[in-house]
């Protein structure tokens, strides 16, 4: 039975940031370390499903961590592409209020511009109040009235950027286990053996990255349910129609009230220029559901028709799903990640609901983990 000092769940973006971020730390003693992961390659689930968008925070709740580590893994993220040759839009983004909202009296979008623009004075974030004129400035086939841009927020190739941090993470040191299902987790002797269908290892920390799975992980490890992820499918549509293509050339959001759960219907272009219309929002109860009861492209037009009146269903054609790991809490307001030392001896970090905008997150997540007391007091050489 193979021994290991961390043993990582899950080889999304998260799972292989932290192993790069140990790895990166470790000093005069070695570390080992494995990551296990269910399907044959990294990022196979929400990490690659996604519209790539590194979010600077101020959409989310302040003082959280959502916001405080999306700030800073968004100019991570950045620097680590720009470095790796990681594909990358560095083309901001615009939060967008339509005409026909303004003529309905939807005065809301405007408040929500408010406290947009009031995050982003407090976080230091640059932002710019837009125009028509400056609205048509920069993309002219956009119809709105007003907006708010936000130039730090670039698009990455999430596959491309989970792939080279598991490239990293190997060439340091890292064994990576793929088509190795966790199926379960005990304690022996001051370590966990944790149990795969195909393989048993033994670990002295185990790190709970599982994503959509996390909290079925958590309880094997602490043989109970603490936590419950709720899974949320977003759909996406490719705009296919060659003169319509390039109409949009930067990452455009709706504006939305304060207590939307998602970020709303975009569109969203990607590094390689291909421009895409999504996530909506549909409960799902399967966490492997990506293609059951499609939404028709009718909805997407319908919410997007606004901002660009020529788009036609005729334009659009399915794409992929990608689905959150919405963690269910008691409380009505937007949930936050979690991380939790939930156990001292042996160490187990649980990461739960790491859901949009994790992608942004991740480096600085990883750095958040590698922070922590326990593990630092574990491993002194990290």
């Amino acid at each position: 039975m193979n021994l290991y000092d961390v043993s990582i769940v899950g080889a999304g973006i998260v799972g292989c940031a932290i192993a790069r971020e140990l790895l990166c730390r470790r000093r005069a003693a070695p570390i080992r370390i494995l990551v296990l992961e269910q399907h044959e390659r990294p990022g196979e689930e929400t990490s690659g499903r996604n519209s790539g968008v590194l979010h600077s925070g101020i959409h989310e709740p302040p003082f959280s961590l959502k916001e405080r580590l999306a700030r800073e893994g968004c100019r991570l993220a950045v620097a680590y592409a720009l470095k790796h040759d990681v594909p990358l839009l560095r083309a901001g983004m615009i939060i967008a209020v339509s005409m026909e909202d303004v003529r309905r009296g939807l005065w809301r979008d405007i408040t929500m511009l408010r406290r947009l623009w009031f995050n982003a004075w407090r976080t230091k974030t640059r932002v710019r109040f837009m125009t028509p004129s400056a609205l048509r400035a920069c993309e002219p086939y956009l119809h709105a009235c007003c907006g708010i841009a936000i130039p730090s927020v670039s698009v990455i190739d999430s596959q491309a950027f989970v792939q080279s941090l598991k490239n990293e993470s190997e060439a340091t040191g890292a064994e990576f286990a793929f088509n190795n299902r966790v199926i379960g987790v005990e304690e022996a002797a001051g370590s966990y053996l944790v149990s795969t269908d195909r393989q048993r290892i033994r670990t002295t920390c185990l790190i709970n990255a599982a994503g959509l799975y996390a909290d079925d992980i958590a309880a094997l490890g602490m043989s109970h349910k603490k936590y419950v992820i709720s899974p949320l499918r977003g759909e996406y549509y490719e705009l296919v129609t060659p003169e319509k293509q390039s109409l949009i050339g930067r990452p455009v959001y709706p504006a939305l009230p304060s207590q939307a759960t998602g970020k709303g219907i975009h569109f969203s272009p990607r590094p390689n220029r291909r421009l895409y219309v999504g996530p909506n929002e549909m409960p799902v109860a399967d966490k492997a559901d990506y293609t059951s009861r499609k939404t028709t492209p009718g909805l997407f037009v319908e919410v997007l028709q606004k901002f660009l009146p020529s788009l036609d269903t005729r334009d659009l054609r399915w794409a992929y799903s990608g689905i959150r790991p919405r963690v269910v809490t008691n409380s009505r307001s937007k949930s936050d990640f979690i991380v939790s030392v939930d156990r001292e001896d042996p160490l187990l970090i649980n990461l739960i609901g790491i859901e949009s905008p994790g992608l942004s997150a991740a480096l600085a997540l990883a750095r958040h983990v590698c922070d922590l007391p326990s593990l630092r007091s574990r491993f002194p050489s990290i």
